[in-house]
């Protein structure tokens, strides 16, 4: 009987914690947006297909300015301004994304937590054309919760951690050791 149960365990535990959303504070559940960028802007979806580390949330900066927290099962859209953007993901490590962002195109972000010594680690993944996930990102999308920032809490929150940030933006623009933490999308990579 105790083997059965262990045997349960093994099976069921992994596949139950890898099904859980996340949530938090920062970011609630809506309705997903029905069209495309405006003309004159650029949208960039930061998304998180797994479930694994649900109870752990990672934070997502345009430079020195939170956009919103990557929860487990579910994915956020960044509507901006075309041009050079510096995307930072903040966990026990710290990673970005160099970004060129064309006018009236959609980008995507995928991030995926990892192992890490005392908390989890974060890997942020560009979908650029002819990457494995380019043909997948809409099914992925459709398999997740669509979320939006809650704008008092994310400007306390930013507040509260500028100075951080502005470490990292000077790392991320000046390190010669910046580009091992780097991903790119180039205005080409937009739909």
């Amino acid at each position: 009987m105790a083997r059965r149960v262990s045997l349960l365990l093994v099976v069921v535990l992994p596949v139950l914690l890898g099904g859980c959303a996340g949530s938090s504070k920062y970011m609630v559940k809506s309705e997903p947006p029905k069209a495309g960028p405006p003309p004159d802007k650029s949208v960039v979806y930061v998304m998180r297909p797994s479930g694994f580390g649900f109870a752990v949330n990672f934070q997502v900066w345009d430079r020195d300015r939170l956009i919103g927290v990557s929860q487990a099962k579910s994915y956020f859209a960044y509507v901006c301004d075309p041009g050079k953007h510096l995307f930072i993901g903040i966990a026990e490590n710290k990673v970005a994304v160099d970004a060129d962002l064309a006018p009236g195109k959609s980008y995507y972000i995928i991030t995926e937590p990892r192992m890490g010594g005392w908390k989890a680690r974060l890997a942020m993944t560009p979908v650029s054309k002819g990457s494995e996930n380019w043909d997948k990102v809409e099914g992925l999308k459709a398999e997740m919760e669509y979320v939006v920032p809650v704008e008092e809490e994310i400007r306390t929150w930013d507040s509260a951690k500028k100075e951080v940030v502005v470490g990292l933006v000077n790392f991320f623009e000046k390190d010669p050791d910046r580009e091992k933490y780097m991903g790119r999308l180039v205005p080409d990579d937009g739909r």
